[in-house]
């Protein structure tokens, strides 16, 4: 196998994983929220699953660090704007 089709394969099983960490993590919100839906949930989980790929984005990319830190600041200020939104949010007992 040559290494573009490995790197397609890394690529795609990347992908396959962070999307997988996605939906996991939504089927746990619900089921602490006894599976009812609302807009909280998704607040919630945009909030998280954001902070993740994120997270990945700063650990995979080869940008200048004040690049980075630009994009630290803006992703600050919308996981702010996201968390107000969930602020109600409560797991019920």
């Amino acid at each position: 196998m040559n290494n573009d089709k490995k790197a397609l394969i890394v690529h795609y099983l990347t992908e396959f994983v962070l999307l997988s960490i996605g939906f996991a993590i939504f089927i746990v919100i619900l089921y602490l929220n006894e599976f009812h839906f609302s807009f909280s949930i998704i607040s919630i989980w945009v909030f998280l699953y954001n902070g993740i790929l994120f997270t990945f984005w700063l650990w995979k990319n080869d940008a200048k660090l004040w690049e980075k830190s630009i994009a630290c600041v803006y992703f600050a200020i919308i996981e702010i704007i996201i968390a107000s939104s969930f602020s109600s949010f409560s797991i019920q007992s």
